[in-house]
């Protein structure tokens, strides 16, 4: 990022070195990356993806990953609609679930996640994870795929961002993701006519509209959730129902979370937190700001 200046500045300009306002700190070694910050209670994590392009996940097998030292967790799709029932997302259409249920659909497609305090520990243990498919044909050309009976998916879920696909909800059977009716001249016409239609078809690379990093991202999610603007009725019902639990002491959750900070090993302050955030989690996806069709 250079630096700007609103102030007129005199001489020549074309050709003047503009100094990068991070430029010192990165040359001297003291810049701040993602890959290098630790925060308190910071857990790194390593997906576990597909080796197969379209199948059914018979049984996934995490034993071994989970009895790796200093594993904390091993997270798979059915730990994640415990806390959202329905996790797809998409921009257009919701088509992607945040973990592989019931189904693969390419190589690579993340199916289960590691979670450990060392992001080695976390890469070790996802190597040991054990996915068993029954593999599906599967389709590999986007002009086969219009007219393969494989399907991608089941069934389309527009997700409701964009307007000419909402016609498209609920169809099966198809591996068109977009379809309109261009209407122009007179068609009685030309029909009469007898004008030869061609079809020629336009191929282009594969593009992505946003850019390629960042590659990691540090995620607090309680601290996101706190920032979403509520009516004062759902702050009473997160204060008295969720985080105090129907206490009656204002300062339970502060005490629940202080002794969680100062032995974050005690099952027994980890299991009170859990339960808390878990809770609070599932009334914030409940919003019909989260809603998105």
């Amino acid at each position: 990022m250079a630096t700007t200046s609103t102030t007129p500045i005199s001489g020549r300009q074309v050709g003047r070195s503009l100094p990068r306002l991070e430029a010192r700190e990165k040359v001297t070694g003291r810049a701040e990356y993602t890959h290098n910050l630790r925060l308190p209670g910071m857990l790194f994590g390593r997906i576990f993806r597909s080796t197969v392009a379209h199948g059914r996940i018979r049984s996934i097998d995490a034993s071994a990953a989970a009895a790796v030292p200093g594993v904390y967790r091993v997270v798979t799709s059915d730990d994640v609609r415990k806390v959202i029932p329905h996790p797809y997302y998409g921009p257009a259409f919701h088509d992607q679930p945040i973990l592989a249920i019931d189904k693969v659909h390419y190589v690579g497609e993340p199916v289960a996640v590691v979670l450990a305090r060392d992001p080695h520990v976390a890469e070790q243990a996802a190597a040991l994870i054990v996915a068993d498919y029954d593999e599906l044909p599967a389709v590999f050309d986007e002009v086969e795929a219009l007219t393969s009976k494989v399907y991608v998916h089941d069934e389309l879920k527009p997700a409701g961002a964009f307007a000419d696909l909402k016609h498209l909800k609920g169809a099966r059977n198809t591996n068109t993701a977009l379809t309109y009716r261009l209407r122009r001249g007179d068609f009685d016409a030309s029909r009469l006519q007898r004008i030869a239609v061609e079809l020629d078809p336009i191929a282009f690379a594969s593009t992505l509209s946003n850019p390629a990093d960042p590659n990691i991202l540090i995620n607090d999610s309680l601290d996101i959730l706190l920032r979403v603007p509520i009516s004062d009725t759902s702050k009473q019902t997160i204060k008295t129902q969720i985080l105090l639990s129907n206490q009656a002491q204002d300062y339970y959750w502060s005490n629940a979370w202080n002794a969680y900070l100062a032995n974050p090993a005690d099952p027994a302050s980890l299991q009170v937190v859990f339960n808390r955030l878990q809770t609070l989690y599932k009334y914030f996806m409940d919003l019909a700001e989260y809603q998105l069709s």
